[in-house]
């Protein structure tokens, strides 16, 4: 009875010690996860203006290319029509 109540004690310092050291893993996870949101947060802050800047530059581009084509899509549509097709 005595080994039993040792061995039960051994295996309670382990399971102890254990949680301790995934209480320890879970607080520098916490840590770390902190620091990645103030990153997140202020690498977003850096890249909304050019994130807005692409967007509108890209916009500007199609609607240029589209502007151009226009003459081109017209006799298109006329030949269709012509053609009945």
């Amino acid at each position: 009875m005595r080994v039993n109540y040792d061995d039960l004690r051994v295996n309670y310092d382990d399971l102890r010690v254990n949680y301790d050291d995934l209480r320890v893993n879970y607080d520098d996870l916490r840590v770390n996860y902190g620091d990645l949101r103030v990153n997140y947060d202020r690498l977003l802050q850096n890249a909304s203006p050019l994130l807005e800047l692409s967007q509108n530059t890209t916009f500007k581009i199609y609607r240029k290319a589209y502007q151009k084509s226009l003459p081109l899509l017209r006799t298109i549509r006329r030949w269709v029509k012509k053609l009945g097709l």
